[in-house]
């Protein structure tokens, strides 16, 4: 070897061992922590999964320091091994004083740990919970109150805290503010698992002894108070995480209880007067299916907490497809029709809109998939700042591999087993397949950005992963990492953050020691971080008291805040970094001023407007006619046309009706609408999707044309015809037969827009159609009506279009004039297709997307909307798919369709693929595959045999090669740019425009500063369970300003509509500006414009 390879070689080793050494945590050894903790579970053919549901669910991880050195101490819960205390001697090396301490506990089962000071002595105490197979010696719930000496004194009885039952963690707090702490105990139940006999409403309503418990500290005793504070105690409340804040910033703390299996979660909000209110679907769209830990904090540092839940969802394809267990669609609306409302299998983490609202965002931050997950912790991993998530991970048994779970359903296999083996349940339990996962750690990016940064943070390692806390434990101003292990050593990561930090923590002279509940508000720069002091969190377990601030390069901290539980409040200003400080409520008052940042523009009211209209979306399941499709397409109403219908210069309006209901117009008189419906009846059987209003026969009154669509009819039903209804001039609307007689087929229409295509001074109309119903997917045909004058269209498509009038299954349209020649180009969006502009060239309308730079804009494109600034260019907003999805898309790795009759039965299947690397794997569920398809039930046997097959494995090269491919490129919702007519710039809409499907936009300047501004509408809840919902949109508001477009806030705007809007329009009411809302199976909603 030369000198020059061995220098070359040298740099390359100097390098790897650079980066593996800048790793943010260290995996310190036992040999250097001396702590050896192994939670070892070994079943037995008594004691196992089978006997004990929870068998696996590991033990937590307590900090506190003891003996009150200022080192923080170890306490790990043991489940078939003893509980181990490690007192903390400096230097990240700890000693085991379990037995000398009194806390040896084998052959107890152990699972969550909270450390309180229960007795106000100024010492942590430990509270243990307690759970496995009922009877035998301890089985109560234990308290070891602190003597001060490093040894404890069991004294559960004595306080009211000796629960036995299966308890997993307990949470100490003041919810009542009488200066004590207070108990929520979290309990499992024995109770089984089983489809049909647990899907009954109302069974949280039944109380048990079993169940959850709410214990109130009178005067050192607890006592129960379950049924007076008003929580639920039933035997269905399978609790796995409790979790403690004050969500609304009302001053009183709330909880958020986590729940595994068919269970929703619970969100008590505190009534501040001893009493609480389950109000989880008040506040919440969208929940896990299998909660599991939970965390709470404010991670995008508006001071307001979020909420992070972890749950079982696989990242890895492979595993999502054999390790997932998603509901059907019809258990799903099982579930939802008795009470368990919207549960999904993915981790979710809900964002505080501050209004007393959540969003979901989970999939577009990234972390909803992290498989088999427990601890769910929320800090500042790297001191910038930003509030990160750790989630501990994994299960020792893969208990729900879909090949295990089929075998176990088949009655002789399981029956021979029985009899041949001596031991058949360890038998049974030796086949589970095994796989160790590694942990996540998500980077806080900011502004609602996260990364995946497990590897980069040293925390990748696979493992059998369940309670975690965090921890300074060397005092160097980094919070360290411990995690309790199944059948593995457990874990102490030391963090090597170098950037500044304050920390603080808290003595009161109450009974509330220590201060749980304390906020502290740390201000730098203009900005301000936000915590609360909360220490039971995660999984089964407790975090360091201190809480701790990164402030990466900050070198001064202006002011310091804190609110205690009491109320009191104590301030500090221009303090120095990386120091520790302690406040005293001695020093506290009531006389420092609240700091308030609410800016209230209420730049719109919500107004009560009586209208005789209730939208009722009919019954029909797409998936029963196409089991392959990952959303249903029938329910895409209402729509509204605002219009001076009968020419007394008030804004009337029409509202369109789902098929089994009437179609009404409402004309607009000085006290209210008066309603219209007569010329509708006959239709009633039809959808309607689009409407349009013009003078369509020049008579000088104004008609209106109303699109027939949906998914619910046949290619033979008359209920698809579009119809013109006539203005006769005196308030009377008359159906025109003949308007539409040329098209001689029934086409699902989504889109009706007019111009005067021709040059002859009538409206003309270009006709667009959304699917081919039972063959989604398929190309539909587009239409060019013209006008003979007298409102009868002929057919002139295939002069006008040729081939492109099979442009792809179109959403919505509009006739713009885009370079400003004085003639409307044809703008066109929908799905699986780019942008269409098409331009009037010779009588032919061409296809100029590709000029415009539009090629590869392909998008699940809903509606669009033009905005015309102060180049008048025509600029384009386009609603889409948005980016809070299980689906990703982009130019390299799209989002793809096979479209074919693959089985050849004379129907059409569409097979949806992802990209994960570079490769494209299918997404929809083997059962779903084996039921529209069932020869391949031969090939795919089993699961194994399907996990890793790619798209073009799935049939024979001649029928891949005989597919049709149809692929998205972009999910996000979009500006178009127009640059003076000639190319389109596509830039994505704010964060907050990606939070949920948009389905409908409405441009007005809402602030009179003469910039166009715009209100998005959406959301979409017929989406199969294994992809979720879109629910995160509640309406919102975008200014505009010369740099772009910015959000409001719902306090800002006045605007906050639950539901799935589906169109807004303006309309002029009473000399004021209003704008309607329609919404899907609901009422209309108006706001009225405040300036």
């Amino acid at each position: 070897m030369t000198f020059r390879k061995i220098i070359l070689l040298f740099v390359i080793l100097s390098a790897c061992s650079k980066t593996k050494d800048t790793r943010l945590f260290e995996l310190i050894s036992n040999d250097k922590s001396n702590i050896n903790f192994n939670n070892t579970l070994n079943y037995t053919e008594n004691l196992n999964p089978y006997t004990y549901r929870n068998f696996y669910n590991g033990g937590g991880v307590a900090i506190g320091d003891f003996n009150n050195d200022s080192l923080q101490d170890i306490f790990f819960a043991g489940n078939l091994v003893s509980n181990k205390l490690y007192l903390n001697k400096g230097n990240l090396s700890f000693q085991d004083i379990t037995e000398q301490s009194g806390l040896e506990s084998s052959g107890v089962w152990s699972t969550g740990v909270s450390v309180v000071d229960i007795n106000s002595d100024g010492y942590l105490d430990i509270y243990v919970c307690k759970s496995g197979p009922p009877g035998g010696e301890r089985r109560y719930n234990e308290l070891f109150i602190n003597n001060g000496d490093l040894t404890f004194t069991e004294k559960a009885k004595e306080y009211g805290l000796d629960n036995e039952g299966l308890s997993t963690h307990a949470a100490f707090f003041d919810y009542d503010k009488d200066g004590d702490l207070d108990c929520y105990l979290l309990n499992n139940t024995i109770r089984s698992i089983g489809i049909g006999i647990d899907l009954v409403r109302d069974l949280r309503l039944k109380g048990s002894d079993k169940g959850n418990k709410f214990l109130r500290n009178d005067d050192g005793t607890f006592i129960d108070v379950s049924d007076e504070v008003g929580i639920y105690t039933s035997e269905i409340g399978f609790g796995l995480g409790v979790t403690i804040g004050d969500l609304n910033l009302d001053g009183w703390q709330d909880m958020y209880i986590s729940n595994d299996f068919f269970e929703k979660d619970y969100l008590y909000i505190n009534n501040q007067d001893g009493t609480f209110k389950e109000s989880l679907e008040e506040y919440l769209s969208e929940i896990s299916m299998g909660s599991m830990g939970a965390d709470m904090a404010d991670i995008n540092n508006d001071s307001y907490p979020e909420i992070f839940v972890s749950e079982m969802l696989p990242e890895r394809h492979d595993r999502r497809v054999s390790k997932a267990v998603f509901e059907s669609w019809d258990k799903y609306q099982l579930s939802l029709s008795q009470g368990y409302y919207n549960q999904f299998n993915r981790n979710v983490l809900q964002l505080n809109n501050a209004d007393g609202s959540f969003s979901e965002i989970s999939r577009i931050t990234g972390i909803d998939a992290t498989d088999w997950s427990w601890g769910a912790l929320i800090f500042d991993m790297d001191n910038d700042g930003l509030k990160d998530i750790f989630v501990a991970n994994g299960i020792y048994k893969d208990l729900l591999d879909q090949d295990y779970v089929n075998f176990l359903a088949n009655p002789s296999i399981i029956s021979n087993m029985i009899k041949s083996e001596s031991e058949p349940i360890r038998k049974l339990i030796d086949m589970i397949p095994t796989e160790p996962i590694g942990n996540y750690a998500f980077k806080n990016n900011g502004n609602l950005s996260f990364s995946n940064v497990s590897s980069q943070f040293g925390l990748d390692e696979p493992s059998f992963s369940n309670g975690s806390a965090y921890s300074d434990l060397d005092n160097d101003g980094d919070l360290d990492l411990v995690i309790n292990n199944v059948n593995m050593p457990a874990s102490i990561f030391k963090n090597n953050s170098e950037k500044n930090w304050v920390s603080f923590s808290f003595n009161s002279s109450g009974k509330n020691s220590f201060g749980i509940g304390n906020k502290v508000y740390v201000h730098t720069n203009g900005e301000v971080q936000y915590q609360e002091l909360s220490p039971m969190r995660g999984f089964q377990s407790s975090v360091d008291y201190r809480l701790y601030f990164g402030l990466d390069t900050i070198k001064n901290i202006d002011s310091v805040r804190v609110v205690w539980n009491n109320g009191l409040k104590s301030f500090s200003k221009n303090l120095s970094v990386n120091k520790h400080y302690v406040f005293y409520d001695s020093l506290a008052s009531n006389d420092i001023e609240e700091v308030s940042n609410d800016s209230k523009l209420n730049i719109l009211k919500n107004k009560d407007v009586i209208i005789d209209y209730l939208h009722t979306e009919n019954e029909f399941v797409d998936f029963d006619r196409e089991r392959l499709l990952f959303k249903m397409n029938s329910n895409e109403g209402p729509c509204v046309c605002v219009d001076d219908f009968n020419g007394d210069g008030l804004d009337d309006f029409f509202v369109g009706s789902a098929k089994g209901s009437i179609s009404s117009l409402f004309f607009q008189s000085e006290q209210t609408f008066l309603k219209y419906s007569e010329p509708f009846e006959i239709d009633i059987d039809s959808e309607d999707i689009n409407c349009l209003s013009g003078d369509f026969n020049g008579d000088g009154f104004v008609d209106l044309i109303v699109a027939s669509g949906g998914s619910e009819y046949s290619n033979f039903s008359p209920e698809l015809r579009d119809r013109l209804y006539l203005n006769n001039g005196k308030n009377i609307f008359l159906k025109e037969e003949s308007a539409f007689i040329d098209i001689n087929k029934f086409e699902s229409t989504s889109t009706i827009s007019a111009s005067d295509i021709d040059g002859d001074s009538d409206l003309d109309l270009f006709l667009g159609t959304r699917l081919n119903t039972g063959s989604y997917g398929i190309k539909t045909q587009n239409y060019i009506l013209i006008n003979n004058g007298r409102g009868v269209f002929e057919d002139q498509s295939d002069e006008y279009f040729g081939d492109n009038r099979f442009m792809g299954m179109v959403t919505d349209s509009e006739f713009v004039d885009i370079d400003l020649d004085g003639t409307k180009e044809l703008i066109v969006v929908g799905e699986w297709m780019p942008v269409g502009i098409y331009k009037i060239d010779n009588g032919k309308f061409i296809n100029i997307s590709s000029k415009l730079g539009l090629e590869k804009s392909n998008g699940l494109y809903n509606t669009l909307e033009v905005v015309i600034n102060k180049d008048s260019f025509p600029d384009i907003i386009i609603g889409n798919h948005g980016l809070n999805s299980f689906f990703k898309a982009s130019e390299r790795h799209p989002l793809t369709m096979y479209v074919n009759d693959f089985d050849r039965n004379g129907r059409t299947e569409q097979i949806m693929g992802m990209y994960y690397g570079d490769d494209l794997y299918p997404v929809v569920q083997l059962k779903d595959l084996w039921m529209q398809i069932p020869s391949l039930k031969k090939q795919f046997l089993k699961f194994e045999n399907y996990k890793n097959k790619k798209m073009d494995e799935l049939f024979s090269k001649e029928i891949i090669e005989d597919t049709d491919k149809v692929y998205v490129y972009n999910l996000a919702s979009v500006y178009l740019k127009n640059i003076k007519g000639k190319e389109f710039s596509l830039v994505e809409l704010p964060f907050d425009a990606q939070l949920s499907t948009v389905n409908s936009i409405l441009v007005d300047d809402f602030n009179g500063d003469n910039l166009y501004d715009f209100i998005i509408g959406g959301n979409s809840t017929k989406i199969k369970p294994e992809y979720g919902i879109n629910t995160a949109n509640f309406s919102k508001m975008f200014l505009g300003t010369n740099e772009g477009f910015y959000a409001l806030g719902s306090y800002e705007s006045g605007l906050k509509i639950k539901g799935e809007i589906r169109d807004i329009q303006k309309l002029k009411l009473k000399e004021r500006i209003n704008y309607i809302f329609a919404i899907n199976n609901s009422s209309l909603k108006f706001y009225e414009r405040e300036n």
